[in-house]
């Protein structure tokens, strides 16, 4: 599905009216009615008290037609215009269809539902005083919350909040979803979302949500080698669990062999813990990484994908390790977590790359790549992501709540999946480990880095069902795909 900034909808609207498919006084009657339809099949209005706070502007106008659909349904229906009269022309045409004994001047009281339709996708300024303290107000009554189109507050784009910003129970857009849905710290203002289509074909856009693969199929006549070899570079003594939790989640997600490139400290664990794996250990440092020193390439050898990083520990062994790895191999390679802080001094190493790479920062990590700071990743999720994965000509997966995954040609797709138990340490290397077995079972990059954001957050999904959240662990989310 298609996801639409301001401007794609607003041409999307246009498209339809200029076509002869609608006026826009019609495509405003029809927003109403079907926002209307969505909350009275998820509430009994009957005898309720609903408050509808309605803007000067379309969104209002939206929210006018609400107002009258729900009276003719049984509520007992009051209208709040905090920003005075309509000044749209449609706008004010619904208004002028309202009983006008409905609008109330003062709220006293609270109300069983109330429906925010003040600003909708137009808001780029911050709210003033009084704005502020009314949503303010709103948000700590007890009733039901209902957001038109998206919470106002909201810059629709960026997800920044403006200030204050109505926070929703439910949320029913038009058209198709917002950037704002998906980017923090909008994405907290919301519990539900319901998309309704209003007739309106929307644009192409260059960002998307991710839906369920394609897997690679499993013939019967199948053996290890049909599903591809792994190596994964990970672990330092104190960091086995990193190795571990990466190994068997490239093993569950069903690569033919997994072959762990370790430092000699931790192959007892690991070998105990996964002994499905192929161990290769290696000398390690006097504090228990992988030495630099050692000869890559015989592991190299019949490899159909690498992931590096993965508790490997941030030292000058590591960054030199990286460095031998990247000039020196062929197959589509994942880096993570000690492979990122390795390449963030030598950032220009990815432009002599002879394989597609896949990089999978959490924020922090983002921030030490671009030199910058977290609170600017954060504001900045999707520009920041398009524009690395194109300069740098790799496949971004930029982690946290709706991770984000980027592609050179501009391509961004938000994963709609998975829950707070996934922040925990530890779940970052599982969805290592699925992505280089994805890979491996020849996967293209950014479909095995699309499969793998979503698998890894279905599976958490599945496996918090019956651990909750809160003691969801990442061996959990292993064992659920």
């Amino acid at each position: 599905m298609n996801v639409l900034t301001r401007d794609l909808i607003r041409k999307s609207e246009e498209n339809a009216v200029n076509c002869g498919d609608f006026s826009f006084l019609k495509l405003m009657e029809i927003a109403g009615s079907k926002a209307a339809d969505v909350i009275l099949k998820h509430y009994d209005v009957k005898n309720k008290r609903v408050l509808v706070l309605c803007g000067n502007g379309n969104n209002g106008g939206d929210g006018f037609v609400i107002a009258n659909k729900l009276l003719q349904n049984g509520a007992n229906v009051s209208v709040f215009l905090p920003l005075g009269a309509p000044k749209t022309e449609s706008a004010a045409y619904y208004f002028s269809l309202l009983p006008q004994n409905i609008v109330c001047n003062n709220l006293l009281s609270e109300f069983d539902l109330i429906i925010d339709a003040i600003f909708g996708i137009g808001l780029c300024r911050p709210l003033n005083k009084e704005l502020s303290q009314l949503i303010d107000k709103i948000n700590n009554w007890s009733g039901i919350k209902i957001a038109v189109d998206i919470p106002s507050g909201i810059n629709c784009d960026s997800g920044e909040v403006l200030g204050k910003a109505f926070k929703s129970d439910l949320t029913i857009t038009f058209i198709a979803p917002k950037p704002c849905f998906y980017l923090p710290p909008a994405a907290d203002y919301y519990k539900t979302l319901e998309v309704v289509d209003i007739g309106v074909t929307p644009l192409e856009s260059n960002i998307k949500l991710l839906s369920a693969p394609t897997l690679p199929e499993r013939p019967k006549s199948s053996h290890k080698g049909t599903f591809g070899t792994a190596l994964l570079v990970c672990g330092s003594y104190g960091m086995a669990g990193a190795a571990i939790l990466a190994t068997r989640a490239a093993l569950k997600s069903g690569v033919g062999i997994a072959k762990c490139l370790i430092p000699k400290s931790i192959y007892k664990i690991l070998t105990v813990a996964v002994p499905e794996a192929v161990c290769l250990p290696k000398t390690n440092t006097l504090k228990g990484g992988l030495s630099a020193f050692i000869n890559i390439k015989p592991a190299l050898q019949k490899t159909s994908a690498v992931l590096f990083g993965c508790g490997l520990s941030n030292t000058k062994h590591t960054k030199i390790l990286l460095q031998k790895l990247i000039k020196n191999t062929n197959c589509p390679i994942v880096i993570d977590a000690d492979g990122i802080n390795a390449l963030a001094c030598c950032i220009d190493l990815l432009k002599k790359a002879n394989a597609p790479i896949i990089l999978t920062p959490h924020p922090a990590e983002m921030a030490r790549l671009i030199k910058s700071d977290v609170k600017t990743v954060e504001a900045n999720r999707i520009t920041i992501a398009t524009d690395f994965a194109k300069q740098y000509n790799c496949i971004l997966v930029l982690k946290g709540a709706n991770t984000i995954v980027a592609d050179p040609s501009g391509e961004i797709y938000f994963n709609t999946l998975g829950n707070s138990g996934m922040a925990t340490g530890g779940s970052g290397d599982v969805l290592s480990g699925i992505t280089v077995s994805l890979l491996a079972q020849g996967l293209t990059p950014v479909e095995a880095a699309k499969a793998a954001v979503y698998l890894h957050s279905l599976a958490a999904d599945k496996a918090a069902k019956i651990t909750g959240e809160a003691a969801l662990l990442p061996s959990d989310i292993i064992e659920a795909l």
